[in-house]
């Protein structure tokens, strides 16, 4: 995992000696809204949404979590219950530390303290960021940023992206109908910035992408039309405290 790289062997150890490989089929659930936390939670393969519920009472994607994510450690630390829940998106491969096991590796190490800080405080500038841009920017202000910060991710320097979820599940992370996002696509595919197969797209124009952006930001989020009601992020400024 990647968080864990140059961890010193003997603290490896103490999260390894009761961490345990857990396999979910599709759609099941990982911890439920109103559980104990039991541990942290490291994505080997496949991925996991965090859901979230609208005050309306519509489920909400929050957050994607892939291979060599994390996720889990902010009920860890807090020992509060569960205000989200989180479903595996396809067949997902996960390895669960139990809380024991990553609050003595933490208290021994300080440099793994620091990486888990920072990897935490790195969530909440993305949630921060999300609330920013799905609340003011139209539906292709939102896809257009969504894909350029995948495409600027290290491991992805061929201008190639994999939606790490199905369409449906990236349009409730944007905060949009699952037709619009659609629709976006096929717009950006038409002007010749993206080529689509299936979760498979390519970016051809970087460019024509950094100028929706730039374009768009600012302008009222109904403008494109088919966005979910905005009182759906309202559940995000909570996230930053608690999963």
């Amino acid at each position: 995992m990647p968080i864990l790289r140059g961890t010193d062997a003997r603290v490896l150890d103490v999260l390894a000696r009761e961490a345990s490989f857990i396999r979910f089929s599709p759609s099941a659930p990982v911890f439920d809204r109103g559980s104990e936390p039991t541990g942290i939670f490291f994505v080997c393969s496949g991925a996991v949404r965090l859901m979230s519920n609208c005050p309306e009472g519509r489920p909400k994607v929050v957050e994607i979590f892939e291979p060599g994510g994390m996720f889990g450690e902010i009920g860890v630390f807090t020992g509060h219950r569960y205000r989200t829940w989180t479903q595996a998106v396809g067949t997902t491969l996960l390895i669960h530390v139990p809380r024991t096991g990553l609050l003595d590796a933490v208290a021994v190490d300080n440099a793994l303290c620091r990486r888990m800080l920072t990897a935490v405080c790195a969530r909440i500038q993305r949630l921060i960021d999300a609330i920013s841009c799905n609340s003011a920017g139209t539906a292709s202000v939102r896809v257009a940023s969504y894909l350029l910060d995948l495409l600027d991710r290290p491991e992805r320097p061929d201008a190639g992206i994999v939606l790490p979820a199905p369409k449906k599940t990236i349009a409730s992370l944007l905060n949009l109908t699952p037709e619009t996002f659609s629709r976006v696509l096929r717009n950006l595919v038409e002007e010749g910035a993206l080529a689509v197969s299936g979760r498979r797209i390519r970016v051809r124009n970087r460019a024509a992408l950094t100028a929706v952006l730039a374009s768009g930001l600012g302008e009222s989020a109904e403008s494109d039309g088919g966005s979910m009601p905005l009182n759906c992020l309202e559940p995000l400024a909570g996230l930053v405290h608690k999963n």
